[in-house]
C-alpha cells in the first residue's frame, strides 16, 4: 500500500511539470498556447522588485542574466518602471505616462529631469538639469516657437557643456535634442554650429530681409552671413546697416536670390551702408521689377556712406538703377566679377567729402550706362580698375570720366580694359600739362587708346639761333626754339624735358639732326646733360666739321636708368676750339618710357 502511494505521487507530479499552468478564476479554463495564464477580475500581478541605479550594469540581478529577463525597478537612480533586460543593458517598458508631455517657456528657466519636451519663445535662457554619469540618455527636446525677434539661448547646468560649448542659440522654427552623456550634454545627430549664418527663405528662421536685419541688431555681436536662397526679396524700404562687425549678404549660390523694390521704394535706395559690408552672388533687379525705378535721383541699389570702412561687390549682376553704386566717403570698396547694366546716371559713381577713397575694380563689364565710372569728387584718392569691359550704347555714353576740378589722387591704374568704340571712353584726363597733375595716372594696354607712358617728342626745323662757343672744350647748352613738340607726362620748354611722375622709370632718347659751324676743321661734341650738370653727360658723340656753314648730320641714341620727378634733360655742346658759333639747324628729338 505504501509503494502505490509513492507511485501515484511520482506519477501526478511528472504530469504537473510538463502541463500548462494557471493561477486564479475558472482554473478549467486554460489558453492552449499559454504555459501560464493567471486571470483575476479583483486581483493584479506584482513581479519581481527592484532597484536599478544603472543601465548598463545587471546589479542588482547577479550576472549573467539572461536576455528578456523582466523586473520592475523601484527606488532606483532610474525612472520607476518596467524593465527587461536585453543582454547588454536594462531597456524600460514604454507606457502611456512615458508619453512626453509638453513643456511651455516664455521666461528663463531651469529644467527638471521630467520635462522632456519643451517649446520655447521671446529672447529667454532654458538651462538644463543639472546630470551625473547615471543619467547618460536622458533626452530633452526644445523647440523655438517664437517670432523672428526671438532668440533662446540653451545652457548647461552648473558648468555642463553642450557639445563642448558654455551654450547654444536657437532661433525661430529650430529644434534640438539633448542627451545626457557623462554629466554633460551632446546634440542629437550630427550639427555643425552655424550660429553666425542665417539663412532667410519662406522656409528659415528668418523670412524676409526686414526680419534679418531687425534680428542683427538685437542679437548679434560677431561677423555674420545673411544667406538668401530660392526666391526674390523685395526692400520696401532703405535698409541701413550700422552694426559694430561685419556681415556678408549672399545668395546660396549664383542666380539663386534677387533683390527688387518694391513700389513704396521709389526715390529711395535699397541698400545704406554704414558700416563694413560685404554682398556676394547675388541679383539686384531695378527697373525690370519695378516699372520706373532706376530713372529717379535718389533710385540706387547700394549707397556706401560709412567712412573708414572695408566692402567687398563680388559675382554681382545689376540692372536698371540711376546710380548702382555710390561711394559718398571714403570707403574702401573692392568690386570683382559683376555685371552693371542700363545704369541711367552712374554705374559707379565716386563722390566723397572725406580724402583718402580706395577703389579696386576688376573683372566687371558696364553696359548700357550713361557713365559706367565717374569720378566725380574726392581727394587722395586710390583708384585701380583692370579687366573691364564698356559697351557704350548711346554715341554720348561716356566709358570712365574724370573730373579733375573735383576729384585729386594718389593714384590711378586704369589697365586691361576694352571699349566697343562707340561714345567715349577714359574722359578728363590731361597728360600734356606742365603742371604734372595727371603725370601719375598709370593708364595702358587699354583697347582703344594708346598707352599713356612717359613719352615725348621735339621738333626743330630752320632753326637760325646760333651757341655761342666762348671757350675751348667747354660745355654750352645748345640754343633753339621748337617748331612744334608733343609730351605725354614730360615738361617740354625749347631744349629742356623735364620728367613729370612721381614713379621712377629707364628711358629710350634718340636725338638727331644737323648743324653747322662757323669755322672749318673743327670737332663738335654733344651730349645729354642731367639736370644742368655737365658732369653728368650722356651719348657723348663727336662731329668733325669740315667745311664752315655746311651742315652735317649727327646722332645719338642713349638709355636712361631711375629717372626721377622733376629730373630734365638738355642737349649741350662742346668745342675744340673757341670764338666761333654753332647753329643746330634742325632736331629731331624722341623720347620713351618702359
Amino acid at each position: 500500500m505504501k509503494f502505490i502511494s509513492v507511485f501515484f505521487f511520482f506519477f501526478f507530479l511528472t504530469l504537473l511539470t510538463r502541463a500548462q499552468v494557471k493561477i486564479g478564476d475558472n482554473p478549467g479554463s486554460i489558453n492552449s498556447n499559454s504555459m501560464l495564464e493567471i486571470e483575476s477580475g479583483s486581483k493584479g500581478f506584482l513581479g519581481p522588485r527592484v532597484a536599478i541605479n544603472d543601465i548598463t550594469n545587471a546589479s542588482p540581478l547577479s550576472a549573467p542574466v539572461p536576455e528578456g529577463m523582466l523586473v520592475y525597478s523601484d527606488g532606483g537612480a532610474v525612472a520607476d518602471g518596467f524593465y527587461y533586460w536585453d543582454g547588454s543593458q536594462w531597456v524600460k517598458l514604454i507606457t502611456g505616462a512615458d508619453k512626453p508631455q509638453i513643456y511651455s517657456k516664455t521666461t528663463s528657466s531651469t529644467l527638471t529631469k521630467s520635462e522632456t519636451f519643451v517649446v520655447a519663445s521671446n529672447d529667454i535662457t532654458v538651462t538644463l538639469p543639472a546630470v551625473t554619469a547615471t543619467d547618460d540618455g536622458i533626452k530633452i527636446t526644445i523647440k523655438n516657437i517664437g517670432s523672428h525677434m526671438d532668440l533662446v539661448v540653451v545652457k548647461g547646468n552648473s558648468g555642463a557643456l553642450i557639445d563642448g560649448l558654455d551654450s547654444c542659440n536657437m532661433n525661430r522654427f529650430i529644434s534640438r535634442t539633448y542627451v545626457a552623456y557623462n554629466g554633460n550634454w551632446i546634440v542629437q545627430g550630427r550639427e555643425p554650429h552655424l550660429e553666425d549664418i542665417l539663412d532667410v527663405s519662406p522656409d528659415d528662421s528668418w523670412q524676409s530681409l526686414n526680419e534679418v536685419f531687425e534680428y542683427l541688431e538685437e542679437h548679434m555681436s560677431v561677423p555674420t552671413i545673411v544667406r538668401l536662397s530660392g526666391s526674390d526679396y523685395e526692400v520696401s524700404n532703405t535698409i541701413t546697416i550700422d552694426l559694430p562687425y561685419p556681415v556678408t549678404i549672399q545668395g546660396a549660390s549664383y542666380g539663386s536670390a534677387a533683390i527688387i523694390p518694391a513700389a513704396s521704394l521709389s526715390g529711395k535706395p535699397m541698400f545704406r551702408c554704414v558700416s563694413e559690408t560685404y554682398f556676394k552672388m547675388l541679383d539686384f533687379v531695378g527697373n525690370p521689377a519695378l516699372a520706373g525705378y532706376g530713372t529717379n535721383v535718389g533710385e540706387d541699389a547700394i549707397r556706401f556712406v560709412g567712412p573708414d570702412t572695408y566692402n567687398e561687390i563680388k559675382d554681382c549682376v545689376f540692372d536698371g538703377f540711376y546710380n548702382t553704386i555710390l561711394d559718398s566717403t571714403n570707403a574702401e570698396l573692392w568690386i570683382f566679377e559683376c555685371d552693371f547694366y542700363d545704369a541711367t546716371n552712374n554705374g559707379l559713381l565716386i563722390h566723397g567729402n572725406v580724402p583718402g577713397v580706395k577703389i579696386r575694380i576688376s573683372e566687371t563689364d558696364f553696359m548700357n550706362c550713361t557713365r559706367g565710372i565717374n569720378l566725380d569728387k574726392g581727394s587722395a584718392a586710390a583708384f585701380h580698375a583692370g579687366s573691364i569691359v564698356f559697351e557704350c550704347v548711346n554715341a554720348t555714353d561716356t566709358a570712365l570720366v574724370y573730373h579733375p576740378a573735383g576729384f585729386t589722387f594718389s593714384t590711378i591704374i586704369i589697365k586691361n580694359t576694352a571699349w566697343n568704340h562707340l561714345g567715349y571712353y577714359i574722359e578728363g584726363f590731361d597728360f600734356s600739362r606742365t603742371d604734372g597733375r595727371d603725370a601719375d595716372a598709370e593708364i595702358a594696354n587699354n583697347l582703344g587708346i594708346e598707352d599713356k607712358t612717359p613719352h615725348a617728342k621735339i621738333n626743330v626745323v630752320n632753326n637760325g639761333t646760333t651757341t655761342p662757343i666762348t671757350n675751348a672744350s667747354t660745355w654750352y647748352k645748345c640754343v633753339w626754339t621748337n617748331t612744334s613738340s608733343i609730351s605725354c607726362k614730360w615738361k617740354v620748354e625749347n631744349n629742356k624735358a623735364t620728367y613729370l611722375p612721381t614713379n621712377k622709370r629707364d628711358a629710350y632718347v634718340i636725338i638727331t639732326g644737323n648743324l653747322t659751324s662757323s669755322s672749318s676743321n673743327r670737332v663738335v661734341t654733344i651730349g645729354l646733360v642731367k639736370n644742368g650738370n655737365p658732369s653728368v653727360l650722356f651719348g657723348e658723340t663727336n662731329l668733325r666739321i669740315t667745311t664752315a656753314a655746311q651742315p652735317f648730320q649727327f646722332s645719338t641714341v642713349i638709355y636712361l636708368e631711375d629717372i626721377s620727378k622733376a629730373d630734365y634733360f638738355e642737349l649741350y655742346c662742346s668745342v675744340n676750339s673757341s670764338g666761333l658759333n654753332v647753329t643746330f639747324q634742325d632736331v629731331q628729338w624722341y623720347m620713351n618710357t618702359q
